[in-house]
């Protein structure tokens, strides 16, 4: 009877944990989302770039440039650890693999940075 309640519990935990692991996974979505515009302005003017590793770099200060790249890249941290979390690999590797999407993704002048640690304007 013990044992059969400990196995109860613990599938009840492990099924709340990933709850709130989808929770978490859609606010920080929802998050980027909203805060997407502000990111896509803030690099037409020059004052973000894109990293080497995936993350924003305050490049010019502007406005809100600095609020908008340290609550982008908490965000971006947490889904990159998720994704290392469920692929195996690591988080930085991740990043990385992500910096390459968003270069060849962004559009005519916004900052990039090369692997080399080089940036440019695309």
């Amino acid at each position: 009877m013990i044992a059969r309640m400990i196995v109860l519990c613990v599938a009840f935990c492990a099924l709340s944990a990933s709850t709130v692991l989808a929770e978490t996974a859609n606010d920080i979505r929802r998050r980027m989302e909203q805060r997407l515009p502000a990111i896509d302005e803030l690099k037409a003017k020059g004052a973000l770039g894109e990293n080497n590793r995936g993350f924003l770099e305050v490049r010019e200060s502007a406005g809100n440039a600095a609020s908008v790249t340290s609550d982008e890249n908490r965000d971006r941290e947490a889904v990159y650890g998720m994704i290392a979390q469920q692929t195996g690999a690591s988080a930085d590797s991740v990043g990385r693999a992500r910096a390459k999407q968003i270069a060849g993704q962004s559009v005519a002048g916004v900052w990039v940075q090369r692997e080399n640690g080089e940036w440019y304007r695309k």
